[in-house]
C-alpha cells in the first residue's frame, strides 16, 4: 500500500469536489433564474454536464484509493452512485413523459416514481459507505480532514433522502451544495500530516543480573581449592596469604 498514492488520489478527490460544488452551487443559482430566461437554463444544462464529467473523475479516485487500501466501501461507491444517479434521471425522464401523456398516464409515473426511489437508495447507500469509510479509517487523514468528510458524506446521505420528495427536494439541494464543500477538504491533504497512529511500545527483556562466582585458588601445600580472599586453607590450615 503507498500512502503517497492514497493521499494523491484523495488530493485530487479533494480539488475535484470543490469543482463541483462551485458548479453546483451556479446551476443551482441559474436553474431558478432559468425558470424565467430560457438561455439562462441551458446555461444550467451545461454546467450540469461539465458535473458529470467531474464526477465521473472524483468516482475514478476512489476507485483507485479503494483498491490501494483494499477496502470495500469506496470500491462500492462507484457502482452505487453511478447506477443510482442513471437510474434517477431514467425515472425524472419517465415521470415527465408520464405527466405528458393522457394514455397509460398512471403507469409512467409509477414506474418513474419507482426508479427515482431505487436510483435514490442506491446514491444513499454510496454516500453512507464513504461516510463510514471516513469514520473507520480517520487516522489516514488530519483530524479536521476525516471530520469534514464525515459530516460532507452525511450530509449527501440526507440530501437523496429529501430528493425522494417534491417540496423537500430544494433542502436536499442545498445540504448537498454543502457536503460537496465540505468533503473538498481532501484537497488539503497533500500538505497536512495524518494522525499519529498509537503504537504500544516494544516491551523490552528484564535483565537479570546473575552473581559472579567467586574466583577460587589454590593451596600451594595441599592443592585443595581455596576461596579467593581466605588467609588459611581450609583443608590443611596452611597460611596462604
Amino acid at each position: 500500500m503507498s500512502s503517497a498514492n492514497i493521499n494523491k488520489e484523495f488530493t485530487d478527490f479533494g480539488k475535484r469536489m470543490k469543482t463541483i460544488a462551485i458548479l453546483t452551487l451556479l446551476s443551482f443559482i441559474l436553474g431558478i433564474i432559468g425558470a424565467f430566461a430560457f438561455i439562462i437554463q441551458i446555461g444550467a444544462y451545461i454546467l450540469s454536464f461539465i458535473i458529470i464529467i467531474f464526477f465521473l473523475l472524483v468516482l475514478g479516485n476512489t476507485k483507485r484509493a479503494g483498491r490501494e487500501l483494499n477496502n470495500n466501501e469506496l470500491l462500492a461507491f462507484k457502482p452505487r452512485f453511478l447506477f443510482g444517479t442513471i437510474m434517477r434521471f431514467i425515472g425524472q425522464i419517465i415521470l415527465s413523459i408520464g405527466f405528458m401523456l393522457i394514455e397509460d398516464l398512471w403507469v409512467m409515473i409509477i414506474i418513474g416514481l419507482l426508479l427515482i426511489i431505487v436510483g435514490s437508495i442506491l446514491r444513499y447507500k454510496a454516500w453512507s459507505g464513504l461516510q463510514t469509510f471516513f469514520v473507520t479509517n480517520s487516522q489516514l487523514f488530519p483530524q479536521d480532514i476525516s471530520y469534514k468528510g464525515n459530516k460532507g458524506a452525511k450530509l449527501c446521505k440526507i440530501a437523496t433522502i429529501l430528493d425522494m420528495t417534491i417540496f423537500l427536494s430544494f433542502i436536499g439541494e442545498i445540504l448537498r451544495i454543502i457536503g460537496y464543500f465540505k468533503l473538498a477538504s481532501t484537497k488539503n491533504l497533500g500538505g497536512a500530516p495524518a494522525q499519529t497512529l498509537y503504537q504500544p511500545a516494544t516491551p523490552q527483556p528484564a535483565t537479570v543480573s546473575i552473581p559472579s562466582a567467586p574466583s577460587a585458588n589454590f593451596c600451594p601445600n595441599c592443592g585443595s581449592t581455596v576461596v579467593s580472599g581466605a588467609r588459611f586453607c581450609p583443608n590443611c590450615g596452611s597460611d596462604i596469604s
